[in-house]
């Protein structure tokens, strides 16, 4: 654990309430369960957000628990969200409300929280909020469990350390793979389309912590629908994204794709095949749902490297970003976007060796790279993905709109 801060050192004892704001994810869902097993279900609400809607979704309920019976004790839960410039204000000013009047908050997270190097937290620790901040890669599931968990809930934490990839390479992986992925899929797709699945799909895991999610029922149904959109999205990306390598050692691709705007939560799932199947992190350009004049960018290492991506968020300057050392996204208006990218190139020129996670196969990813092509003579005739339904083909090809440039010439 990187943090502690319980303000109440009390031995600790569930209040009758609990509401739990839990991220919309498995990590998410699995770490809310957790919380939720120690409480009676009844009288459990659960909210899903992310980082970029908690201070409202704290804001709306303000007016509700200050007007609050004495006798009516709430706890309320914050797990697996990160929080970003952008909102840090409205939620200190939230929580502070809260805490006064009576409702004992607690935060569980591990996501790296800073802006321009300073860590957001130090606005929670003025809340009086008990703070448990884990280190950067844990995942939220396994640090609510170290506080909460119980015998019952171990499979839980299991669930949602897979899923954040805390314990990618753990034995058990195997064993709750089709599962997990058929959560995965399906927890995206509920939290894009129908967020009364995630509540649902909770109380579940409660009830049932070994729940079969391979041949569930529910589960199946809506992964089964995420997974051919993402197949879907996955096809228009290669046949129609715009490339630009930033980088070659370390290897790093800009992929834009404008003509879409359904990508729903699947940006970190195309990002990450990207990277995976490429060899190198990728830079995922979308448009932002909720602002016509900025981009969203979703960025994504690959399983070989090890780069550093929370550098990106100072890089950017942006106030709306957050996320890990291999997963990170923001969101960045247009007119600053080939400053970012410029930045990003200089800053890759100076990093030094090695790229590779140790021990891994250099040779394996090596031989999983796309041949990338920047002569636009050969568009029409290696069209992406046209006759492929994955990405395993050795013939897959994909062009570079333009050899390695320096982007600030661009400017």
């Amino acid at each position: 654990m990187e943090e502690v801060i319980l303000n109440d050192q009390k031995e600790w004892i569930p209040r009758q309430n609990a509401i739990i704001f839990g991220d919309e994810d498995v990590d998410g869902i699995t770490s809310a369960a957790i919380v939720g097993h120690r409480y009676n279900l009844e009288n459990v609400e659960f909210v899903f957000v992310n980082a970029r809607t908690l201070g409202n979704k704290l804001h709306e309920r303000i007016s509700e628990f200050q007007n609050l019976e004495k006798n009516q004790e709430i706890d309320l839960f914050i797990v697996d969200v990160g929080i970003n410039k952008a909102n840090i204000e409205i939620i200190e000013k939230s929580l502070t409300i809260l805490v006064k009047n009576n409702v004992r908050v607690y935060y569980f997270d591990s996501h790296s929280n800073k802006y321009k190097g300073k860590p957001l937290l130090l606005h929670l620790r003025r809340t009086n909020a008990n703070i448990f901040h884990g280190k950067i890669g844990s995942a939220a599931a396994s640090i609510v469990h170290d506080f909460l968990g119980a015998e019952e809930t171990k499979r839980l934490r299991l669930l949602g350390a897979l899923s954040d990839r805390e314990l990618s390479l753990t034995k058990r992986y195997k064993h709750e793979k089709n599962g997990l992925r058929a959560l995965q899929a399906a927890v995206a797709w509920g939290a894009w389309k129908d967020e009364a699945f995630l509540d649902m799909i909770t109380r579940r895991l409660i009830e049932n912590p070994n729940l079969d999610c391979e041949n569930d029922v529910d589960i199946s149904k809506y992964a089964l629908v995420a997974n051919n959109h993402r197949d879907n999205l996955l096809k228009h990306v290669l046949r129609r994204g715009k490339v630009l390598e930033i980088s070659q050692t370390p290897r790093i691709l800009a992929v834009m794709v404008l003509d879409r705007e359904d990508f729903g939560k699947a940006r970190g799932t195309i990002a990450g095949r990207l990277a995976g199947e490429w060899g190198g992190a990728i830079i995922l350009i979308t448009k932002a749902v909720s602002d016509e004049d900025a981009y969203a960018v979703t960025v994504r290492n690959s399983y070989s490297h090890k780069l550093d991506l929370e550098v990106l968020g100072q890089l950017s300057r942006t106030k709306n970003s957050g996320g890990s050392k291999g997963a990170y996204r923001l969101t960045i208006k247009k007119d600053s976007l080939f400053m970012f990218l410029s930045k990003v190139q200089s800053w890759s020129r100076n990093l030094t060796a090695p790229w590779f996670v140790q021990n891994s196969n250099r040779q394996k990813f090596k031989r999983k790279r796309r041949n990338f092509k920047s002569n636009k003579q050969n568009r029409n005739k290696n069209n992406v993905s046209k006759d492929h339904d994955d990405l395993g083909s050795e013939n897959d090809e994909i062009e570079i709109e333009s050899e390695i440039i320096d982007l600030t010439d661009l400017e």
